[in-house]
Formats: structure tokens, sequence, C-alpha cells
């Protein structure tokens, strides 16, 4: 499986804090394309979403950032505008030409220091690093601060991080996808069960969470998996927020629990549109959903195994 950049015209770029701990990724696109969502953790940190929802007209967007630092993460935007604008990707005025930008923020605060963070900076950084070859993965960007498997507290949780994979589909239709995993659930290897991160036993392994709810309840836990979903194949507006639909089931693979009132799990899709299969639509969406959920669930698994060390710090 290649990254996400394997999809063509978009790029990626990270930036982070070392003193921090936290950081933004960064997805530019080669033009205005289209990006939907769907979030479906209870805990949501969105930016500008309402403007790609059902029936919205300003779907078109020129990049998708995620970000640490919960609420302050959201200073990134100043950053990747300012970069649009400079370099001519957008514009300050003009209809059409206003820049178009959408992200989503994870809940680091539990292992990150934001008041040693500038997302602004970090967020222009993250551009001027975004190219369309490969990346680092782990704990780079976004998933710099990020955690697993914290349903029994921070002193048992393991590292998250970032990751990226990508599929090729019949008639030139290439998936891809780009994760923060940053979970209150355990991190599973999808295709053969196993464990790959989570909350650790002392004695070694790592704790269900069916078997340790009591330590769960009452916690007050934040957290939240977010990414981008990206394809080559032209679809409708309509037709990429059911690709965000399914693309969620690929954390249902990977991330045990998922989608809990204490998460806030949020994914794009966008469509770059360069491929117009000729199949019946219904039939492409399906399969890009599909491809969107392995690839998700992969991106996850990279995310963590990517890591030099699971344990914290």
């Amino acid at each position: 499986m290649g990254q996400i950049t394997s999809v063509g015209n978009i790029r990626v770029g990270n930036a982070h804090s070392e003193d921090a701990q936290t950081g933004v990724s960064v997805i530019l696109f080669d033009a205005d394309f289209p990006v939907a969502y769907e979030a479906r953790g209870g805990w949501p940190g969105t930016y500008d979403t309402d403007s790609i929802g059902v029936a919205k007209t300003f779907i078109r967007k020129h990049a998708v950032f995620l970000t640490g630092g919960d609420v302050f993460g959201f200073d990134c935007a100043v950053g990747i505008r300012s970069f649009l604008v400079e370099k001519g990707m957008a514009a300050k005025q003009g209809a059409g030409k206003l820049p178009g930008i959408v992200g989503a923020n994870i809940y680091d605060l539990e292992y990150a220091d934001t008041s040693k963070a500038d997302y602004v900076k970090l967020g222009y950084e993250a551009c001027l690093n975004a190219g369309d070859g490969s990346f680092e993965e782990g704990s780079v960007g976004a998933g710099r601060g990020a955690t697993v498997g914290k349903f029994r507290g921070m002193s048992h949780a393991s590292k998250g991080g970032l990751g990226s994979s990508s599929l090729e589909l019949p008639y030139g239709i290439r998936v891809g996808a780009l994760m923060v995993t940053n979970s209150v659930g355990n991190i599973f290897d999808y295709k053969t069960g196993d464990f790959v991160a989570g909350s650790r036993l002392d004695a070694g392994g790592y704790a269900l969470f069916e078997e340790h709810v009591e330590e769960y309840l009452g916690r007050g836990l934040r957290s939240t998996t977010i990414g981008v979903v990206a394809t080559n194949a032209r679809l409708t507006h309509e037709e990429l927020i059911k690709v965000a639909q399914l693309a969620h089931d690929g954390l249902a693979m990977s991330v045990r629990p998922a989608h809990l009132t204490t998460d806030g799990d949020t994914i794009f899709a966008v469509s770059t549109e360069k491929v117009a299969p000729p199949v019946e639509a219904r039939f492409i969406v399906d399969a890009v959903g599909y491809a969107a959920a392995v690839c998700v669930a992969e991106a996850v698994l990279r995310s963590v195994k990517a890591n030099r060390q699971l344990t914290l710090r």
C-alpha cells in the first residue's frame, strides 16, 4: 500500500513543536475540490464543516487540516489562509476565490503543552512542507501528541500518531487515507485481530475494554481519531458524503471501541475529479467507500506501528 499522495493532485505537509509535543498536518489541493465529511464520535471538534454539509453550496475547498491542541489548534487556519493567499491559490476578495479551508482537531492536552505551541506558525510551516511524494508517519504533524488506549487513564496509554495508505481499483481509480489516531479505544490489526497498541497492563500485554469498564466510568476522558480519505474518481458532493460515512467502517475495524461519546471521530472525503468511470455511479460509490474503509484501517495501523516506541515519553 502507498500513501494518500498517490491519488494525485494533492500534497501533504506536517509540522510539529518538539517543546509542545503537538502539531499540524495539512492536505493541500492543486485546485478547489469538493469536500464532504462525517462525524460519528460524540465530541467532535471541527472547523467550518457546516459549509460542506448536506445541501450546502460552498463545498469546494483548497485545503483540509488536522491539528492537535483542541480548540487552540484551530489557529492553524490563519497560517494556512496566509499561505494560500501568498501563493496565489486563493484571494482576499472575489466570489469563488476566497480561501476554502475545513478541518478537525484532536484532544491531546493530556500529553501536549499547548501553551508552548504557535498553531498559526505550525499551520503555515505545514503548508511549506507539503509535497506530493512520500512523507514520514508516526509521531509527526498532528500525530505528535496523539495517544491511544486511554480508557484506564493516561498512565496505561500507548503512543498514537499519523498514518497513511492507498489502494488502486479498476478503471484507474485510486483511493487513499490520512489518519491521526488519538483514541480512547485500543488499536487492532484489522487483518489478524491482534493487539497493536492500547491500554497496557502492568504484567504485560493489553487490557480489553469490556473487562475494565469500571475503570473507564467517570474518568471524563476526551479523545478523537480524525482523517481524510481522497479519490480521483469524479463524485458528486452527495456521493462523497456516502464515502465519508463508509470510511468510518475502517475505524470500527481497527479501533475498539470507536465512536464513543468521549471520542470526536471525524473523517473528510475529497474527490480530485480526474477519473470518470464508465459504470453506474452507485457501484463506484460502494467500491470507493469500501476501499476508503480499508485504507482508514490500514492508516490507523501504520500510525502506531511507525512509532519507534509505543510507551509514552
